[in-house]
Order: structure tokens, then C-alpha cells, then sequence
């Protein structure tokens, strides 16, 4: 719903252009006075997008014109609402209308700007790269935020090249662009997901001769990296200076910790950690762990872990039943996986793709693919290739190689995009129904 309204807004022009007054009469200003009181209140109440909409309709509408620095307000107050998916774009178009309205920016309205155009998913007339220039011929001297902002943007989009690249110009231009905290956290960041941590941990220590003083976000980034390379020896070594340094690990810390721990078969460590933990464990702490014992069959104690949580006041979310219920189908106990959606939905969490994906292999595996079938049909347009992959090869594994190729028909018929997985367990589907013949 939000979405939409959200799309409905920036479908509307501004037909015409105001300029600031620089005066007005004083039962004006009086007015104006108040009303711009009731504005400033309104910007620290704003709850969603759709109340972000309103105000800025009725500033743009107010005479005289709010502030600069109370749009600018506006657009940082859009930008913290991270549960709304079309804040950036927002922010974009918002910024533009202002400019319409004749309201000049300043650095910081830019920098604003930047940053949402570094992490919009949509193409827009300003490129960040473009915007920046633009910035340059009005005058404005970019500094660490906004090349930090273009930074964050490259990593987004995983263009680590240029990253590195943007970093190393911060370093050579110094000064105000000099590469500060979050900017050596971000890059380190984007190192580790692509797993260059080598790399990472050369620019971690870069840090350090640097006067840049490393924070829990930046080990953070590092722990993830070396956990999910499997690198145990450089972890306790990062881990032993992050004590050195009196830096205090947070639940990012531990869960990162956890869940690499359990993905490794490590559950003891797992478990030993989840208990000291000097901080309150939170959903993806539980996930990480039930996690662990669900892959390792221990379905009774990631049982006894959703109780806990329950227990704790920490509400367990679609990953957490979709997890326990993928071990108990795996386990070939998919009437307790069907007991567990039963009460998930009761609560009020909707199943997702992958539950059913989950409960299409469950079935199959204890030799029902026509039930396997039904919950494929009810999945409707929410069936990705994934989806179609495991019906198929559940098809394939209970002999029903003629329904298998129907499915694999449809798929070709709506151009899906079929890889070498799927090709496999067709290929290998009709060569054991010959054998079988």
C-alpha cells in the first residue's frame, strides 16, 4: 500500500515554480511562525512514507516556503525509514520538486541526495557520478561524506574495482575527503563479501597506521568474512585483538560467531558461545542456531531453542519455522513440519516460497508426489526455479518421469531459465526409468 501511494506521488508534477520570500507582513510572519512550529513538530513524528508525502505536499503549498534546512530535515528523516523499499527514490524525486520550488541546497542536502542515488535500485537522470559533478559546477567542494557515499553505492552494487579505485583518490586528495571510520568499514565490508579478505585485512591494518581507530561494525565485517572462508586461525587472532583494543563485540558479534560455528558442524562451540553470550541473543541468533541442529537432525533441541526464545520475548519469524520445518521434512516427519505451519500461521506469519518449496520436497521424499503436486499448484506465481527444480526431481525419484516432463514442458513454454540443474535431473530422471524398464 505504501508503495503505491509512494508512486502515485512522484507520478504528480509541479506545474508551478515559487521562489523564497525574503519578506512578508507580520501577520504573515506571525502565521507563518506558527505554522512552520507545527511543521518542525510534524517532522519528528513522521511514522511512514505516506505521512512523509503529506508534509512535504503542504510545505510545498506554505507561503512563505519552509527552510531549506527543514526540507533538508524532510529528506534525512525519508532516509532513515529502512522498512520502506521506495525511500530513495523518494528522497530523488523529492529533491528535484524542491529544486523546482526554487529552494536552493546547501552541501549537506546534496550529500543527502548522493547517498540515495548511490543506493536506488532505479535508473534516474542523475547518475551518483553525474550528481557529483553537477555538485562541482554549483560550487560545493565534496568532502568524506559524499565520496563516501559514492563509495557505498559501488559496493552495492559489488563494483569493487572501482571502490578500491574512488578509495585510493580519497587517500591522494586528503584533506576533508580523507577516508574516515565508515569509510574504511564500508570497503572492508565489500572485501569480505567477495571474499578478498586478504585484501580486507591489509586495508584493516592500513587503518590503524592511519590514526583510524577500527569499531565493532568494522570487526564485525572482518569476523563474517573469515568465518564464512573458514579461516579459524585468523579468526581467534582477530578475535584476541579485538579484546586487546577493548572493543566490545555485540550480538552481530556472537551470531556471526554462531552461525558459522553451526554451519561448520561445530554445534558445541555453537551451543557453548549461545550461553555465554554477554549480550541479549536476538531472532538470527535463534535461526543460527536451530539452524545448526536442524541440519545435524537435533530437531529436539531446536525445538527446546524456539520454546527458549519464546520464553525470552524474542518473536521467532518465517525463517525460524521454515527452518524447522525443512528439518523435520528432511527427517521424513512432515506431519511435524505441517503441525508447525499450522501454528506459524495461526500467528500470523504467512509462508513464503521457500516453506513450500520445503514441504514439495518433504512429500516426495516420503513417496507422496501427488500431494508434492497440490502444494505446487496452490504456490501459484510465487513458484521459482527452485521450486520447479525439486518438484522435478521428486517427480523424477518416485518414478514419475512422464509428469516430470509435463512440468519441464511448462517451464520451457514460459521461459524460465533453465539451467544445467534442471537439464541434470531430467537427464538423469529418464535414464534411471529406462534402466528401470
Amino acid at each position: 500500500m505504501r508503495s503505491s501511494i509512494a508512486k502515485r506521488f512522484l507520478l504528480l508534477p509541479l506545474h508551478h515554480k515559487h521562489r523564497l520570500h525574503t519578506g512578508a507582513p507580520p501577520s504573515t510572519r506571525l502565521c507563518a511562525s506558527r505554522a512552520f512550529s507545527n511543521l518542525r513538530t510534524d517532522l519528528h513524528n513522521l511514522h511512514n512514507l505516506s505521512e512523509a508525502l503529506d508534509l512535504f505536499t503542504r510545505m510545498s503549498r506554505s507561503r512563505p516556503l519552509p527552510s531549506l534546512g527543514d526540507f533538508t530535515r524532510l529528506l534525512t528523516a525519508i532516509t532513515s525509514m529502512e522498512e520502506e523499499d521506495d525511500r530513495n527514490d523518494v528522497v530523488i524525486s523529492l529533491f528535484d520538486q524542491m529544486r523546482n520550488l526554487g529552494v536552493s541546497p546547501h552541501l549537506y542536502t546534496c550529500n543527502v541526495v548522493i547517498n540515495s542515488l548511490s543506493k536506488s535500485s532505479l535508473p534516474h537522470h542523475h547518475t551518483p557520478l553525474a550528481f557529483l559533478a553537477k555538485m562541482t559546477k554549483l560550487g560545493f567542494e565534496p568532502d568524506v561524506f559524499t565520496f563516501t557515499s559514492l563509495l557505498t553505492g559501488l559496493c552495492y552494487r559489488n563494483r569493487v574495482d572501482d571502490a578500491v579505485a574512488l578509495f585510493v583518490k580519497m587517500v591522494e586528495i586528503g584533506c576533508c575527503c580523507k577516508p574516515n571510520v565508515v569509510t574504511y568499514t564500508t570497503l572492508i565490508h565489500c572485501l569480505c563479501k567477495n571474499r578478498h579478505v586478504d585484501h580486507a585485512l591489509d586495508l584493516f591494518n592500513q587503518m590503524e597506521t592511519n590514526g583510524v581507530r577500527a569499531n565493532v561494525v568494522t570487526f564485525n565485517a572482518l569476523v563474517t568474512g573469515l568465518c564464512d572462508c573458514g579461516r579459524w586461525g585468523d579468526l581467534a587472532l582477530l578475535l584476541r585483538e579485538m579484546m586487546e583494543r577493548r572493543v566490545r563485540p555485540n550480538v552481530v558479534t556472537f551470531t556471526a560467531l554462531i552461525d558459522a560455528f553451526a554451519k561448520a558442524g561445530k554445534v558445541e562451540d555453537a551451543v557453548e558461545l549461545f550461553q555465554g553470550m554477554s549480550v541479549e541473543p536476538n531472532v538470527f541468533t535463534y535461526n543460527s542456531l536451530i539452524n545448526g541442529f536442524c541440519k545435524h537432525g537435533r530437531l529436539d533441541e531446536g525445538m527446546r531453542m524456539l520454546d527458549l526464545m519464546e520464553r525470552k520475548g524474542c518473536v521467532p519469524d518465517i525463517v525460524t519455522y521454515t527452518t524447522l520445518i525443512h528439518g523435520f521434512c528432511k527427517s521424513k516427519r512432515v506431519e511435524e513440519g505441517v503441525r508447525l505451519f499450522n501454528e506459524m500461521s495461526l500467528k500470523g506469519l504467512a509462508a513464503n516460497t521457500v516453506t513450500y518449496t520445503v514441504f514439495i520436497q518433504g512429500y516426495c521424499l516420503v513417496g507422496k508426489p501427488d500431494v508434492a503436486q497440490e502444494v505446487f499448484n496452490q504456490m501459484g506465481s510465487s513458484r521459482d526455479i527452485r521450486t520447479y527444480n525439486v518438484l522435478l526431481d521428486g517427480l523424477c525419484c518416485n518414478g514419475e518421469v512422464e509428469k516430470a516432463l509435463m512440468i519441464f514442458e511448462e517451464m520451457r513454454e514460459r521461459e524460465m531459465d533453465v539451467s544445467i540443474v534442471t537439464y541434470t535431473i531430467v537427464i538423469q530422471g529418464m535414464c534411471k526409468a529406462r534402466a528401470n524398464s
